[in-house]
């Protein structure tokens, strides 16, 4: 075997939970191999998820804000939305930072091989091209970090035309101009949002009884009562009959009834395209893991212990591949912890109360640790404050009064179990609250930092104080 091909870290996938322990591991010392089947690297969060869908979303919020520009004294005559121009955006601003992952790799002598990786041993990686060469990678430690891909259900298999999934919005040259959307989770609620500032007809079917399912149930109700306000239409608590899909000239029909319900005749709802977002699952087919001893379970999610350890010696993995958050900064950081114990430090393990979860429609959504119900059922004492946006200035300043946070405390210690919110910038905002809880902070000593005034940050002390009943300006 060539000396090149041996490496002491191989690492399959080059999202976030691979490149950023590829850069940590060269940091560590280590000889790095990065595998990555695509021509570019960044994974789905560069280049099909996080990044292209928030410049759609920025341009969203631009809209908007000319379309109400008349509130803050402008007449903005009427803002008309370019989508060709808007596309180029997208596919910039998703180039400059690919150039940029790439850059990373040469600065830190991280060795790169195009094609599909799969196991030969546990201790060997054989990467195909797609010319059908091969050539195989040896390395002391490997990490799988391969990511996801989107589900879908049977009758709704996704046809990138009528029935589209989140990867074809963010490659597409136009958008419909009525869409129905099959699930409200991140993603269901994003591309809604967004959809609705682009003007297009907008109708969400969740199966379950709210929006954001995983959130907390007033951040949920308050999610709801903004999007009705915006002539969303959201049906909760009802399911599609995927048998029921009928492709027309001028788009689709689906019928959708109460959750439940097998009997009954329904509604049958029309649109340009059907977007289904009911999640992802793991991309491991290719692994060929047959030939290592580490364990899947039934959700095809790979077992790691708490330094992503999987069941074979000297393999990893993390990211969306080891379930949990299914986000790119957790599998960054998981990434992270796996490349120091490999390397023989002593990382501290990654805590999941203190993953921001983010949602980026209008109004944004973020949070992280329990909610007040979680918490009672793990036994805590819990109290709990929620503090309006409507009574910040610079929330008022901005026309963005909707929303508020949301603290739960511990009475016992005082230490932060969550927090929860939704309104203006709060995805920025809510790493306050992480790095109080990584600390072991408590609300108290959030209410004691001076937050500038005017500013959104305010609202983050006030509902520190609120927890015992302190808060200023309300």
């Amino acid at each position: 075997m060539a000396e090149d091909s041996k490496f002491d870290l191989v690492i399959i996938g080059s999202g976030n939970g691979g490149y950023i322990p590829a850069i940590r591991a060269s940091q560590l010392g280590m000889s790095v191999a990065l595998v990555e089947k695509e021509e570019n690297l960044g994974g789905t969060c560069l280049n099909w998820g996080c990044i292209p869908t928030k410049a759609l979303l920025h341009t969203a919020e631009l809209l908007n804000a000319f379309n109400h520009s008349e509130d803050f004294g402008i007449n903005a005559n009427g803002a008309e939305l370019d989508y060709e121009k808007l596309a180029e955006y997208r596919d910039r601003v998703v180039g400059r930072l690919q150039k940029g992952v790439s850059g990373l790799m040469r600065k830190n002598k991280v060795q790169v091989f195009t094609g599909v990786g799969s196991f030969v041993e546990p201790k060997k990686i054989k990467v195909e091209g797609e010319d059908g060469e091969t050539q195989e990678l040896e390395g002391e430690n490997i990490l799988i970090a391969v990511g996801s891909e989107v589900r879908t259900l049977p009758g709704l298999e996704i046809d990138h035309e009528k029935v589209i999934s989140s990867d074809d919005i963010v490659t597409a040259k136009d958008y419909a101009s009525s869409v129905i959307i099959l699930g409200s989770g991140a993603v269901g609620t994003e591309f809604a949002s967004m959809y609705s500032d682009y003007g297009a007809e907008v109708t969400i079917v969740e199966v379950l009884d709210k929006l954001l399912p995983a959130e907390d149930p007033d951040i949920s109700d308050e999610l709801l009562k903004r999007f009705e306000e915006r002539g969303i239409r959201v049906m909760t608590g009802t399911m599609a009959d995927s048998e029921s899909l009928e492709k027309t000239d001028d788009g689709v029909k689906i019928t959708v009834s109460p959750s439940g319900e097998e009997d009954g005749e329904g509604e049958t709802l029309e649109a340009d395209q059907i977007l289904v977002a009911i999640g992802r699952k793991t991309a491991i087919e290719a692994l060929n893991l047959d030939a290592t001893s580490v364990e899947v379970n039934d959700g095809g999610e790979i077992q790691v212990d708490e330094f992503y350890r999987t069941a074979e010696d000297g393999v990893y993995a993390a990211g969306d591949v080891i379930g949990g958050y299914w986000l790119a900064h957790a599998a960054g950081h998981e990434g992270i912890v796996a490349a120091e114990h490999m390397a023989g430090e002593e990382p501290m393990p990654l805590d999941q109360n203190l993953i921001p979860r983010v949602t980026f429609c209008r109004p944004e959504v973020a949070s992280f640790g329990l909610t007040r119900e979680q918490a009672e059922e793990e036994g805590y004492e819990v109290k709990e404050s929620q503090f309006p946006f409507l009574a910040i200035g610079k929330a008022l300043i901005e026309g963005e009064p909707n929303g508020f946070v949301k603290v739960v405390a511990d009475t016992e210690t005082d230490l932060i179990l969550g927090m929860h919110a939704i309104g203006p910038k709060v995805t920025d905002l809510i790493a306050e609250g992480v790095f109080a809880k990584l600390v072991e902070g408590t609300p108290q000593e959030i209410g004691m930092a001076v937050h500038a005034h005017p500013s959104l940050s305010e609202v983050m002390g006030e509902a520190a104080l609120a927890v015992d009943g302190h808060a200023i300006h309300m």
